[in-house]
Formats: C-alpha cells, structure tokens, sequence
C-alpha cells in the first residue's frame, strides 16, 4: 500500500496508537495491573483466529512457523516485560529516553538485514525527532538517573521492537498480513500469561466493571487489530527505516489526546519539542534523491 492511501492507513494507525496512551492510563488509574492490561487485549483478539485462518490456506514451513514464535516473543512478550519490570527501577525520564531509541536501532537494523538505503536525511532526521520525543516525554527535565539493572531492562525492550520490525518485514514477504498479526497475537498471548500469572494478580478480572471492559476490547479491536493490520499493508511496500521514524509521531498525538481525555495541560515547551520532532521526521521522510546516500 502506497501513496495516498498508504499515507492514510499509516496516519490511521499512528492516531489509534496514541488514543489508546491515554485509554490505557485509564485503566491504569482503575488499579489495572499493566500486563494484566497487556494480556487481555490479546485474549480478547484470539477468538476471531479461526474465522480469519478459514479464509487462507495455512501450509507453513519450519522457518514460517519460526517468524511466528519470534513476533510473539520480541513484539509482545520480551517488551512488555522488560518494560513494565524496568518502571520499577529506573525513572521515567530514563524511560523515555531509551524508548525513544528504538527506530534509530530499527535504522541500524533495517540497513544491515534489509539492506534498505542509507541514507543521510535518514539518519539525521531519525536524530532529530528523537532529541524531540526525548524533550517532549520527559517534560524538558532530562534526569540521567536510574539503576543499570532497570536501564538496560527499558534498553532490551526498545531493542525488541526493533528486531520485531526486521522479523515483521522479512515475514510480509511470505505470511498474509491478517494471518501474520493473528498468529503474533496468539503467540504473543500464549508467552505473556504465564509471566502475567506470575507477577500480577490476575484474579482481579472478576472485579472489572462494564467500563473497564470496554476500554480493553477498545484498545483490542482498534489499537491492537486495525491498527496493526493497517501498519503492516504499508509496511509490505514502505522501507521500516522510513515507516519507524514517522512513529515518533505517535507520542506527539498522544500528548494531545491526553490533554483532550486527561486534562492534562500543554505547556509551550511541549509545543517547541513537537515541532522539532515533526521537523526531523519530515528531514527523514524525503525521497531518496534528496538525500545523500551513504556508503
């Protein structure tokens, strides 16, 4: 999917992306552990696996089934993970910073796998917008504090989204998006809930009001399926250098949804920082030839 339709469906699923930011505090604020969160927007997902795999032909070899596992692990199960165990011990600053790490690592990545092009607009761009992000999440206040222990948990998460892109876009090239995100999914699910059970209290589901369900089958069906599902048609004909640095723009979206559903306030500040992030995704976002290429 290219163009402008490609335009569309990427933009889509950044601004469902960040939504479910602020949906998720929500739930958070309701006592929701956050795997527990994690968890259940997948369970949610898995019921609909048979009617989608009944519509394709599902005849895969030992190195398919391989790429399957590995999304579950290094999209779903290593991030979610190391992140929420990393919280405990660093800051969020810290945070923040690392996570914004990962499409510079996704570029590193995508340029020795993918062989896709490098670019200096790229590299710049990607700098650029993360400088900005940086600033932006963190409130302007950098504290470079944080235990190594709880650092380099937030740091194996941020990289797993960035071996989970290559794994994706090396997949596309052979699974049916639909039958990609559902079997990640599944996967996903499947290693998640023995770590939900062990870490989280997971009996507390019996306790959710209406509400609280609502919001995980929100965030299941849009943030989780649509979402994702849309990501992956753009990603099948777009570089993942290029589609990973226009992510920074989710939490540009985020904070503004926050202020919207949070009332949480935007200082200038926070402007400044997102102008300079949109600056630097758009510097990576030229085509090629406006950029030079390096060896």
């Amino acid at each position: 999917m290219k163009g402008f339709f490609g335009a569309v469906a990427v933009l889509t699923s950044i601004i469902i992306w960040a939504l479910s930011y602020p949906l998720v505090k929500i739930l958070l604020n309701e006592g929701i552990p956050p795997l527990t969160i994690a968890l259940l927007r997948h369970l949610v997902f898995i019921p609909l696996l048979p009617i989608t795999l009944a519509r394709g032909k599902i005849n895969y070899s030992r190195k398919t089934w391989l790429i399957l596992i590995s999304l579950g692990i290094f999209t779903v199960f290593l991030p979610n993970v190391t992140q929420n165990i990393g919280m405990i011990y660093t800051t969020a600053s810290m945070t923040s910073i690392i996570q914004s790490s990962s499409p510079i690592f996704t570029l590193i990545l995508a340029f020795i796998f993918l062989g896709e092009e490098k670019s200096l607009n790229k590299v710049i761009g990607a700098i650029i917008a993360m400088i900005g992000i940086v600033f932006l999440v963190s409130g302007g206040r950098v504290e470079l504090t944080g235990t190594t222990f709880g650092n380099v948990l937030i740091l194996i998460s941020s990289i797993s989204y960035a071996v989970s892109g290559v794994i994706i876009k090396k997949g596309l090239e052979e699974i049916n998006p639909l039958h990609l995100l559902c079997f990640e999914i599944t996967f996903g699910f499947l290693f998640l809930l023995p770590a939900t059970l062990l870490m989280e209290d997971i009996r507390m589901i019996f306790y959710f009001n209406l509400f609280d369900w609502f919001l995980i089958l929100i965030l299941a069906i849009f943030a989780t399926a649509i979402a994702g599902l849309l990501y992956y048609l753009v990603l099948m004909d777009v570089e993942l250098s290029r589609l990973s640095i226009i992510t920074y723009l989710i939490p540009v979206f985020a904070v503004i949804f926050s202020h919207l559903l949070l009332k949480e306030t935007i200082s200038q500040s926070a402007i400044i920082f997102t102008l300079i992030a949109i600056a630097g995704i758009a510097m990576a976002s030229f085509p090629a030839k406006q950029g030079k290429v390096l060896k």
